[in-house]
């Protein structure tokens, strides 16, 4: 269960930051998440999970383009809130 509500928080905070700053690059997301108390193996996994499933998405091509929160992941979070 404590592992759940840290993945939880992780998936939280990575599409509440998008939501207050759209245009993230992974990196950022990363520091941000790790210094919300995650690790970058949990980090990683939610995020893969996150872009996979549609919550959050690539704003382009190129391979340092930013990512964005997308409408499917704005419900997600309100169900987290």
């Amino acid at each position: 269960m404590k592992e759940l509500r840290a993945r939880l928080r992780i998936a939280w905070c990575v599409l509440r930051e998008l939501s207050r700053q759209p245009l993230l690059s992974r990196s950022e997301l990363t520091r941000r998440a790790i210094l919300r108390g995650g690790s970058y193996a949990s980090f990683n996994s939610i995020f893969v999970f996150l872009v996979s499933e549609g919550y959050v998405e690539k704003n382009g091509t190129e391979m340092q383009a930013p990512y964005r929160i997308t409408d499917r992941g704005k419900r997600l979070l309100e169900g987290l809130a």
